[in-house]
């Protein structure tokens, strides 16, 4: 079964030293307005059960942010994500490859969502 959502929240962005998370862009979607795709890659890569802070904050300057917040009738989940892209490549960490995957569709990058990432001993698509 899965689980309604009501509203989807989503805040992308680069944070230079001094600035404030809450003053990055944020996308939302009320529920009929959430993509099917979105939806099904939501519940496929099980984001509701991911909640929770993610990545390194002091592995970058300035620091690449990402914040979902899914809007349940029952709750909220939430998922921050510090420097995604460095921690893709330092950890073999599956949690952090679905979260990557629902992120990249929200934000519709594509490109980034097809691409392969490279560790001395793995390769992940």
């Amino acid at each position: 079964m899965t689980r309604e959502i009501e509203r989807i929240e989503y805040r992308r962005g680069m944070i230079d030293p001094g600035a404030k998370l809450e003053d990055l862009p944020v996308r939302t979607w009320s529920s009929a307005e959430i993509p099917d795709e979105i939806r099904e890659a939501i519940h496929r890569e099980g984001i509701l059960d991911l909640g929770g802070v993610y990545g390194d904050r002091e592995a970058g300057d300035p620091i690449e942010y990402d914040h979902l917040r899914l809007v349940l009738p029952d709750g909220m989940v939430e998922i921050e994500f510090f420097n995604r892209g460095i921690a893709l490549i330092m950890t073999d960490d599956e949690r952090f490859r679905r979260i990557h995957r629902v992120l990249c569709k929200l934000d519709g990058d594509i490109a980034i969502l097809n691409s392969v990432v490279v560790k001395p001993d793995r390769i992940y698509f």
